[in-house]
C-alpha cells in the first residue's frame, strides 16, 4: 500500500515518452543542490542555473509535443520548454517549493518521493557490491550483548543485511544470465574475451564470488550468526533489556510491537542463513554453466578441426547467414540427442511396502519442563498477536458486515485458528475496536475445533 501523502501522479512523468528527459532533470536539480551545499535554491536561481547547464552541455530539451503542452510563448522557447518541465515535476511531486510571502524568491526543493527516486535511479544503474553483508549481520548481533542500549538498532541492521545479502544474491543471478545470454550472441573471439575479462570477471567474480568465498564468507560466518541469533532469542532478560531501552527512545510504539518485531527479525536472520546454502548452490551451478559455454564456444571459434564435429560446426556458422533455401540442413544428416546410459536409465517396477501394526509409539510426559522454556515459547507466539493487529484482523473481516459467527469464520492456517483464541483473550482490552460474544459449543473447520461466537463491530 502507497502512503496516503503519495502524490497520486507521480508515476506521470515515468510514463510519458520524455520519461528519460525528466529523469535528467531531476537529477540535475540534485546535482545543482549538491554543488550549492543547500538543501532549497531560490527559484529563478534555480532555473538560471539549469538553462546555463544545458546550454553548457548541448542538451535539447524538447518536450513541446507532449499533450499538457499548453504554456503560453514568451518567445523564448528554451525557456518556456524549461518552465513546463519545472511546473510537470511539481505537479507531479518531484520536487516541491517553500512558500513565502515574495513569489520571486520562493525556495525550491526535492521532495520526500522525489529524493527516493533518486536513490532509487542511482542504484538502478550502480554496480551491486556484495561484499560486506555478511560481515556488518554479524558484527551488529555481536553489539547486541555489548550495548543493550543500541540492541534494537543493531538487530535492525543485521535484519537489513540480510535483506540486502539475498536482494544482491538473487541480482547477481539475473547478471549471470544477462552474461551468458552475451556468449551466445557474439560471434567473434575478441568481443567474447572482451566481454568475459572486463564484463563478468568484474562484475560477477570480483563482487560476487571472491567476496563470498574468501573475506566475507558465508561459509565462515554462517555458524557464528546462527549461534549469536539463537542466543539473543533464548535470552529474555537481555530481550527485555533492550524493548526497554527501545521504549525510551520512541523506536517502538508498544512492549507488545517490539517483542514481535525483534522476534520476527531474528526468526528471518536464522531461517535465510540456515538455508543460505540454496542461494550459493544456484549461482555455483550458473556461474558453471557460463564458463563452460564460454570455454566451449572460444575452442569452436579458434579451433582449425577438420573432423566431422569441426565440418558440423562450419556447416551450423554458415547456415546461420544463409537466407535462401539453398542448404537444407535436414537433408544432409539428422540430430539427435543423446545422453549417457545410467542406472536410472533402465526400468525399475515399482516396489510395494506392506506395513504391518507394530507397537504402539509410547509418548514420555516430561514433567520437569524448565518454567523460562514455557515462557519463551508462550512469548514467541504471542508476540506476533498484539493489539493493533487483531485490531486490524477485525477491520478486515468485519469490512462489509456488521458481524461474524464462528461458523462463518474462515481458518485458512494456524494463525487463523490462533487468532480465534486471542479474539477472546483481548476482548476484555477496553481499546479493542469489536465486541465479543461467546456461546456454548464447538465449531469444526477442517482439522481445527474453535468454540462458538460472535463478533460485532463495537458501537461508537
Amino acid at each position: 500500500m502507497l502512503p496516503k501523502d503519495f502524490p497520486s501522479r507521480f508515476f506521470n512523468p515515468l510514463t510519458s515518452k520524455h520519461r528519460e528527459t525528466y529523469i535528467h532533470v531531476l537529477l540535475t536539480i540534485e546535482s545543482v543542490l549538491e554543488q550549492s551545499k543547500r538543501i532549497s535554491l531560490p527559484r529563478n536561481a534555480l532555473l538560471a542555473e539549469l538553462r546555463r547547464i544545458f546550454q553548457r552541455d548541448n542538451y535539447a530539451l524538447d518536450v513541446s509535443d507532449e499533450e499538457e503542452y499548453d504554456e503560453d510563448s514568451t518567445g523564448d522557447m528554451e525557456q518556456d520548454l524549461l518552465v513546463y518541465t519545472f511546473r510537470l515535476l511539481l505537479r507531479s511531486g518531484w520536487i516541491d517549493v517553500d512558500e513565502s510571502s515574495d513569489y520571486a524568491l520562493e525556495s525550491v526543493f526535492i521532495s520526500l518521493y522525489g529524493k527516493k527516486l533518486t536513490l532509487f535511479l542511482k542504484d538502478l544503474v550502480k554496480i551491486e557490491d556484495q561484499s560486506g553483508h555478511v560481515v556488518n549481520t554479524f558484527s551488529n548481533l555481536q553489539q547486541v550483548r555489548i550495548m543493550p542500549e543500541n540492541g534494537y538498532i543493531c538487530i535492525q541492521n543485521a535484519y537489513e543485511s540480510t535483506q540486502r545479502l539475498l536482494t544482491t544474491l538473487e541480482m547477481m543471478y539475473s547478471k549471470i544470465k544477462k552474461y551468458y545470454a552475451t556468449v551466445l550472441g557474439n560471434t567473434k573471439p575478441q568481443d567474447l574475451l572482451t566481454e568475459h575479462l572486463y564484463g563478468y570477471v568484474r562484475d560477477v567474480v570480483d563482487k560476487l564470488i571472491f567476496p563470498i568465498k574468501v573475506d566475507d564468507s558465508i561459509d565462515r560466518f554462517k555458524g557464528p550468526i546462527l549461534n549469536v541469533a539463537i542466543d539473543i532469542q533464548s535470552d529474555t532478560v537481555l530481550l527485555e533489556r533492550i524493548i526497554s531501552f527501545a521504549l525510551q527512545t520512541k523506536r517502538i510504539t508498544s512492549k507488545e510491537d517490539g517483542w514481535a518485531n525483534i522476534l520476527n527479525m531474528l526468526s528471518y536472520i536464522k531461517c535465510n542463513f540456515d538455508d543460505i546454502e540454496s542461494y550459493v548452490l544456484q549461482l555455483d551451478e550458473k556461474n558453471q554453466t557460463y564458463i563452460r559455454t564460454t570455454r566451449q564456444k572460444l575452442t569452436y571459434m579458434l579451433s582449425m578441426d577438420t573432423s566431422i564435429k569441426g565440418d558440423i560446426i562450419a556447416l551450423l556458422r554458415d547456415a546461420k547467414d544463409r537466407h535462401d533455401d539453398s542448404c537444407q540442413l535436414s537433408e544432409c544428416f539428422n540430430l539427435f540427442d543423446v545422453r549417457k546410459i545410467t542406472e536410472e536409465s533402465f526400468y525399475k517396477p515399482r516396489t510395494y511396502h506392506v506395513r504391518n501394526g507394530g507397537e504402539p509409539l509410547v509418548i514420555e510426559n516430561i514433567d520437569n519442563v524448565p518454567q523460562e522454556d514455557v515462557d519463551a515459547v508462550i512469548d514467541t507466539w504471542a508476540a506476533q498477536f498484539t493489539g493493533s493487529k487483531i485490531n486490524d484482523y477485525v477491520s478486515r473481516i468485519l469490512v462489509e458486515r456488521d458481524s461474524i459467527s464462528a461458523k462463518d469464520f474462515v481458518i485458512e492456517g494456524d494463525d487463523d485458528y490462533l487468532m480465534s483464541i486471542f479474539l477472546a483473550i483481548n476482548s476484555t482490552d477496553r481499546r479493542i475496536s469489536y465486541s465479543y460474544q461467546p456461546a456454548k459449543g464447538l465449531v469444526t473447520k477442517g482439522r481445527y475445533g474453535i468454540a462458538d461466537f460472535t463478533v460485532r463491530k463495537k458501537e461508537d
